[in-house]
Parts: structure tokens; sequence; C-alpha cells
């Protein structure tokens, strides 16, 4: 391919891909503090920017943090937060190469599936959705059936770059895209923090996928019937040994690619077991009833949420499913529990800060003096992640409290505190402020180092009605991304809040 040839392909692969990241920007689980409003008004500048990079190699990430996810009260999950630079570098790479890679997968693996024409992946949730179905079929069809279950600790960070860079040139014959990705991953490997392929950005699980494609190889040699999300595998067979033996088969696989089998999630199930794990009646006539607006619908969530708690402690699975359909029938029965209990689950704040925000409106009262306390007593200072997920309900409600302007004070004082955190604390204090704050926070600005919090900060000073045209208009020299955040400002946006 000419000169000309791999400009086109990477200014359509570019854009393709920042189409792709700014349409669902809301629902990141480490979200940009102003949604890339400041990067979709300035696009073409960056754009150029990183097609130069990708012509002449230079693939280099430059800077990541990484962001402890609650798994549990006690673990966690650490996921990559990119610049907006690298995140969009890396994606456009993997996407690149996605159909090429996505031609080999076998169709019993259902995630992370690309949509070629689509230049996307097809809908997580219905792929989750159709594994299950499938799953379950399979055990009503052959009721004599064990299932067994199994997957790999620490799956993205153990997977070794040598073999994956092997696997992607057999897979695509695009040496050059190999080789600027192998680039990426060998520089993402070189910080201290960080190491296999990054967590925290879709794109990963292409490369995932074709990882463990010799399991699914062995699988089908064996002539067993299997399912795959992730490296969340799943078994079928009506010989209790002759699946474990195919478990022991799999993990010498994975041994040899320098991969660990979870033993301690291996488990293989009778078929009662198994039905009752894919499928749960109760679960289905209450979705069905939402789904088709049958009267009566939400006593029977009620039923069920009130049910989850009769034997101990609860599922987190189905606590899920009773919260999140509580939500979508604005039903607030659930919320006295999630008010009582936000902070002792922080592994479900996702569902739990959803569900408060859809009663902000008629018990707003309730939510934002638990929002206080939580920031003012402490409680949830061990969980950053938590301290930015009650700032930005409290950001997109409009909730202002006095303890959480000086809780927020005290998380932007705290660099250990990651950017996450930091950088909602900074847009709180500015639309809660005055003046002197964001005269405040240029000082801040002058001693910060790291480049999402002088971004932040400079959004910080903006809205708090302080507006130094000199800094603002000498950032603005600058072809990087708080360059291209000072033009920004200097249009009299409003900055969104999301």
């Amino acid at each position: 391919m000419g000169l000309g040839g791999a400009v086109l392909r990477i200014t359509r692969i570019l854009d393709a891909t920042w189409r792709n990241h700014y349409k669902w920007r809301y629902l990141e689980e480490l979200p940009d503090v102003i949604g890339l409003d400041d990067i979709s008004r300035f696009w073409p500048s960056l754009h150029n920017s990183i097609r130069d990079d990708l012509l002449e190699n230079r693939t280099r990430i430059r800077s990541i943090e990484i962001i402890n996810l609650p798994k549990d009260p006690i673990s966690v999950r650490p996921l990559v937060r990119f610049s907006i630079r690298d995140r969009i570098l890396y994606e456009a790479i993997v996407f690149g190469i996605a159909a090429a890679v996505d031609r080999q997968i076998f169709p019993s693996v259902y995630s992370y599936r690309w949509n070629r024409l689509g230049f996307s992946f097809r809908d997580p949730i219905k792929m989750w959705l159709r594994m299950q179905k499938a799953a379950s079929r399979h055990l009503i069809r052959n009721p004599t059936h064990y299932a067994a279950k199994t997957d790999v600790t620490s799956f993205y960070e153990s997977i070794h770059l040598e073999t994956l860079s092997d696997d992607l040139e057999a897979a695509t014959g695009q040496a050059d895209w190999v080789s600027r990705l192998r680039i990426y991953l060998d520089s993402f490997q070189s910080f201290h923090s960080a190491w296999g392929i990054p967590q925290g950005s879709d794109a990963s699980g292409i490369l995932a996928n074709l990882y463990l494609l010799p399991v699914d190889e062995l699988l089908r040699r064996r002539g067993v019937r299997s399912l795959r999300y992730s490296d969340d595998i799943y078994l079928f067979g009506s010989d209790f040994w002759e699946l474990r033996d195919t478990i022991l088969q799999i993990n010498e696989v994975l041994r040899s690619r320098r991969l660990s089998m979870a033993t301690q999630k291996t488990v293989i199930m009778d078929t009662a077991s198994a039905i009752n794990y894919f499928s749960d009646a109760e679960k289905d006539a209450i979705q069905y009833g939402i789904e088709f607006g049958s009267p009566g619908t939400s006593s029977l969530v009620r039923k069920y949420f009130d049910s989850l708690f009769d034997s101990g402690i609860p599922s987190v699975r189905d606590l899920r499913f009773a919260i999140n359909r509580l939500k979508r029938l604005e039903d607030d029965y659930a919320l006295s529990w999630v008010l009582e209990n936000a902070s002792r689950n922080p592994h479900m704040s996702k569902e739990i800060f959803a569900y408060m925000a859809r009663f902000v409106g008629s018990r707003g009262s309730e939510v934002a003096t638990k929002l206080a306390s939580m920031m003012s007593s402490g409680e949830i200072s061990p969980y950053p992640y938590l301290q930015f997920q009650v700032l930005r309900l409290a950001l997109k409600h409009d909730i202002k409290d006095a303890r959480i302007v000086d809780a927020a004070w005290h998380i932007l004082e705290d660099k250990n505190r990651g950017s996450l955190p930091r950088e909602f604390a900074v847009r709180y204090i500015a639309r809660s402020g005055s003046l002197s704050s964001g005269m405040l926070m240029k000082h801040r600005f002058e001693n910060e180092q790291e480049e999402s919090m002088r971004r932040a900060l400079m959004v910080g000073m903006y809205e708090s009605g302080y507006h130094p045209k000199r800094l603002f208009q000498s950032m603005a020299q600058h072809q990087d991304a708080l360059g291209l955040t000072a033009s920004y400002l200097d249009t009299s946006p409003k900055v969104p809040v999301i």
C-alpha cells in the first residue's frame, strides 16, 4: 500500500474510532470530567497529530494511571485510565486489525465480537444474554448433562506479548499494524504498575479472544460443547470424568501460554445446579412483566428483593438484578436499603448510584443528606472510586452542601488520591464556590504536574468565574491536550456536566 493509501486508511480508522469513543463517553467506568467536549470541538487537530504518529510508528504510550475499581469490599480490579491521545491511538491500532482477528474466532465465543460493517462491537449485553440462553437450551435438550465452568487468574495482566505478537501476525498478515501495537504494549509494560494488556478499553477484549483460541481449538477437537465469554469458559457433557479430563487439558494449554486457571472458581455442576445457574424462572417472569407492562410486576420485584435476604448474605448478581429492575420500574422500594448500605458495597457502586439518581427528584433531601454524610464522615475514604461517584452524582443533580465542598477540597489537595475523584472535586468546588476558589485553583495549577489535573483545574478556574486570559492564551499556543482545552475555554462554552 502506498503512502496515500496508508493515509486514507488511517484517517478512516481514526475517525471511526473517535466516533465510537465519543458516542459511549457517558457510559465509561472512568469517564472524562467534561465529556470530551473540548476534544469534540477540536478533533481535527488531535486527529492529525495521532495520524502522523501512526504513519511514523511513534506509538509509545505517554502516560497511564491505574484506577482500582472495587470487585468486592476487599479486592479490586486494576483499570487503566488513558490520556485521550493514548486511548484513541490504542483503539485505532487494534480496530485496524479487528476484522481480521474476529474471522479467526469460533462461534462459541460471545465476547467482544466485531461488527465489520458498523466498525464497532456487537452489543455486549445482548451477546451475554445470547450465551446464557444457548446454555439453558442445551441443558434443557440434554437433561443428563453436567456443566463445568472455569476462568483464568489475572487474565489480561498475564498475557505474554511475544506470544500475542506471533498470534496477531499469523491471524492478520498485517506486520506493520502488529509492529505499531507491539511498540505501544512494550511501552505500556515499561510503567512499573502495568503489565500484560490494558484493562479499561474494550479493544483489549479483541486481543484476549485471540489469545485463548488454542483453548477453543482443543475443545473443538475433543468434541466438547463449550461457550466462552472472554476468559469465562463453560463446558457441557454427560460424563463427569470426561469433563474433568477436559479441564486438566485446558489447564495444560493455559500454562503453555503463561496463564493460570482459577482453581477456586473451577467447578463441575450437576444438571439441576447448572440449569439454576444459567436460568432463573422467577427472573424470567419479572423481566417478561417489565418488558410487556404486566400489572403486578412491581410487587413481584419487591418480593424478589425481600427474598434475597431470607438466607443471609444475598448474592451480588441477584441484588444487581433486583435493584436494576426496581430502577427501571421507578420504584423506590429499595432506596432505604441502598442509602444505608452504599458504602458497604463499593463493588455495586454503579447500580447503587444509578438507583439513587433516579429518585433525586422525589426523595432528594434523603439522597443529598446521605451523600454529604458519606463524604464528611470518612466512611468512603478507602474507596476513591466511591468518592468520584458521590461527586459525580452531586454535580449532575446540582446538590450543594458545605460538607461536600470541604471534603472535595481535601480530595483535591491529596495527590495520592488519584486523578479521577480529584478532577470531579475540582468541578464540584468550582460550581459551588466563588471567585476566590478559582484564584486558589490557579495556584494549584502552577504546582500540579499531571496533565489531566491541570486540564481539570483550567476548567475549574473558568467555571468559578476566574479566567486568567494571559495564562489561557499562553496555553492555547501548545499543540497538546491543554492547548485544546485552553482554546475551547476561550470560546466561552457551557461546559457539560456528565
